[in-house]
């Protein structure tokens, strides 16, 4: 149990540690959370955002900074599992995104799955959603 609790408060912490850098809009940063080999996925909340290499996650992500004055991101509700080298999360994030002097707040899902490479957890597919518009509690479809 207390092993468990070690992974589960390291793998917040990188987490915690991932989004500042995305708040400070610092990629040098964001790079040491990803994995030299340049495999990743990531999946973000556009139509568009969605790459298999970290050179095509870098550009999405700049372009984030780019469209964006201000980013502000809170964890809530996070969740965290492994097997030998591989670990998954998830996690609300409650966020807050300036766009055009205007202040956009988002709920946003996250879900990764990390893998230890040389004692370090590093992002091999990151996932990102909003839960749909129109869709009720107790609904399971977003049908109006």
């Amino acid at each position: 149990m207390k092993e468990q609790h070690a992974l589960h408060r390291g793998l917040e912490d990188i987490l915690e540690g991932y989004w500042i850098a995305y708040e400070q809009k610092d990629i040098e940063k964001i790079k040491q959370f990803l994995p030299n080999d340049g495999n990743i996925l990531f999946i973000g909340t556009g139509r568009d955002e969605k790459g298999e290499s970290i050179d095509e996650y870098i550009k999405a992500t700049e372009r984030d900074f780019e469209q964006s004055e201000k980013l502000e991101v809170e964890l809530k509700n996070f969740n965290a599992d492994s097997a030998g080298s591989v670990a998954w999360t998830a996690v609300d994030l409650d966020a807050k995104v300036t766009v055009g002097g205007k202040v956009l707040p988002l709920f946003v899902r996250f879900t990764a799955v990390l893998e230890r490479i040389g004692g370090s957890w590093l992002f091999r597919q990151m996932h990102l959603s909003f839960p749909a518009e129109g869709q009720k509690e107790g609904e399971s479809f977003p049908v109006k």
